[in-house]
């Protein structure tokens, strides 16, 4: 038998060390980095979210009714099931930007320096999903704030929701493993039985919406009607019973006991029920590492067999002629030339080759917000007059909410993708300007062209004057183009690869949402003040036509200005400097 080296390490103890040594090089790293200017604008803006969040939760929060600790701790664990059936159907539809599936390493130096080592697979999945911890325990600290006026024990409360959190987060991943595992044939069978199921709960969520919804009845009540339909549907009985894993943990963030146990042990004991869910939350949370592992093999053992099955596949096909291959050597020629002759077009035209490629996903993730947002004009009020201002408000508003939340996810087709690609758009002989607009021309106009026909919808359904809908039309393109400029812009200004996870991704995904919302309350109250400068100064009649035309005139030197930041943006990153290190 041979001896181990004195200088042996366990595989976790060697991984313990890595991630040591990168916690400490991340803070030089960060100290060395305060004293820029761009960076100090970036923590200064983490810091007042979080100093404004507290302030909200501490005090407008802070008077809202409390409820009850039953229907808290079902919504809780119904809740993480819900979103786990909305991920399994959303992964299950999607594919990965750079191939990467669940499981594999999360970064090729990870899988070189990790990943190819004398370490147990289970040791580095283990590690994969550890290194979440910092970023749950962020999610978990905002949770807490919206939540700790409804439970007796603010540290149960926390102890529950971060269990929960990291559960879900060992649930969500153990779907994306089956879904992995799957040939293209059960893929294609599982998508089918998805969209039947997706197609199910939706008709069912609207009669339900429908008939507990008053006749006659504001929008908004429609919408509170369907936020309570799908808690209800949370804390449904099936649904309790898919959360079996999280009823440990639920319990415990409200402090409720089981009912097994507050029969033997007397309620009054809450330290012990609050230990006794405590170790069954880790005992279930064990349960599932050990479930992940096995899976986790059983994927990988598939996935194996699907590629051998497509590569004897590909080589029992006869080859391709040299026509085909002559014909792809001079669309590639074709290519080369129009790079020359036109640099935006071959921009705008990568772009809408990407757009191609993920045509499905993109036209699911806009009919949706379509839907929802023509929703409002089916309410069934038999004095549609008297309510068709609050439901065209509806929307108005529900294309502009999309417009700003759902539009940059569902079309990242801009400088977010080409992150590992801005060498070779650097090296473009065309101005920084140029290359903005390329890069955003398509997924601005995708957006514009979702924008206007839930416009033409709208007006075919309800008839609102066409003036507004002519106005909107002009209108709602600038904030599509202020949406992109300035998502890239800060992209470009605070860059990061797509699949990053950690405390810095959720700060700025809140501050992303923060800096949206303040746009969406902003446009309203700038429209409102310069309708008001407009009466004030100029006669009825030319404030008639100073106030639409003015209007959409400024929205576009606003959505002008917001290019310009991105092209600022753009002609000073330094790929040698600016480009992160994968985490």
């Amino acid at each position: 038998m041979i001896a181990p080296s004195p200088n042996w390490k366990h595989s976790i103890e060697t991984l313990w060390d890595l991630e040591t040594t990168r916690a400490i090089h991340r803070f030089h790293r960060f100290r060395e980095r305060i004293r820029s200017p761009r960076q100090a604008i970036g923590i200064v803006l983490a810091v007042g979210f979080i100093i404004l969040y507290l302030l909200v939760g501490l005090t407008i929060l802070a008077r809202r009714d409390t409820v009850a600790p039953e229907r808290l701790q079902l919504w809780l664990s119904g809740g993480m099931v819900v979103y786990t059936i909305y991920h399994g159907l959303k992964y299950l539809f999607a594919s990965p930007p750079d191939g990467r599936l669940s499981g594999d390493p999360a970064t090729a130096a990870f899988g070189l320096w990790i990943g190819g080592g004398p370490i147990p697979r289970q040791v580095v999945s283990l590690h994969d999903v550890v290194r979440l911890i910092p970023a749950t325990a962020m999610k978990t600290s905002l949770l807490c704030v919206v939540l700790y006026r409804d439970v007796p024990s603010l540290v149960c409360l926390w102890i529950g929701v971060f269990a929960a959190l990291f559960t879900l987060e060992w649930i969500r991943r153990m779907v994306s493993q089956v879904i992995d595992a799957l040939n293209s044939r059960e893929r294609l069978v599982v998508r089918f039985a998805g969209v039947l199921v997706a197609l199910a709960l939706t008709a069912q969520w609207a009669l339900e919406t429908w008939n507990s919804t008053p006749v006659g009845s504001d929008p908004g009540q429609y919408m509170a009607s369907g936020i309570g339909v799908v808690a209800d549907f949370a804390m449904s009985g099936p649904v309790q019973i898919l959360a079996f894993p999280l009823q440990a943990a639920s319990h415990l963030a409200v402090s409720r006991p089981f009912a097994w146990a507050a029969a033997v042990i007397p309620a009054s004991w809450l330290p012990v029920h609050c230990a006794i869910l405590f170790l069954v939350a880790s005992a279930s949370l064990g349960s599932l590492l050990w479930s992940y592992a096995a899976l986790d093999q059983w994927s990988l053992d598939r996935r194996h067999a699907n590629e051998q099955s497509m590569l004897r596949k590909l080589t029992s096909r006869p080859r391709r002629s040299r026509t085909s291959s002559a014909s792809v050597q001079r669309a590639h020629f074709m290519e080369r030339r129009g790079v020359q002759a036109h640099p935006i077009s071959a921009l705008v035209l990568r772009q809408w080759h990407c757009l191609v490629r993920y045509r499905f996903n993109v036209l699911v993730s806009f009919a949706i917000p379509m839907a929802v947002s023509l929703s409002p004009l089916f309410t069934g009020d038999p004095d549609f007059a008297e309510q068709a201002t609050k439901q065209w408000i509806f929307v108005v508003g529900g294309i502009a909410l999309s417009t700003l939340l759902l539009a940059p996810p569902a079309l990242q087709i801009d400088f977010r993708r080409d992150l590992k690609r801005m060498w070779l758009l650097k090296s473009f002989p065309i101005s920084s300007l140029s290359c903005c607009i390329g890069m955003l021309a398509v997924p601005v106009l995708v957006t514009s062209l979702f924008q206007w026909i839930t416009l033409a919808a709208a007006y075919a359904i309800a008839a609102p004057p066409i003036g507004q809908v002519v106005w909107l039309a002009a209108a709602l393109p600038a904030l599509a183009l202020m949406t992109f400029a300035t998502e890239n812009a800060l992209f470009l200004a605070f860059p990061h690869h797509i699949h990053d996870q950690g405390i810095a991704m959720v700060i700025r995904a809140k501050v992303t949402f923060l800096w949206k919302g303040l746009v969406l309350a902003l446009f309203p109250v700038l429209l409102y003040l310069g309708s008001l400068a407009c009466v004030a100064v100029f006669p009825p009649s030319v404030s008639a036509v100073v106030i639409p035309v003015g209007s959409v005139v400024g929205f576009w030197i606003l959505a002008g200005l917001t290019l310009l930041a991105c092209d600022r943006c753009w002609s000073r990153f330094n790929p040698v400097d600016d480009i992160p290190n994968e985490a």
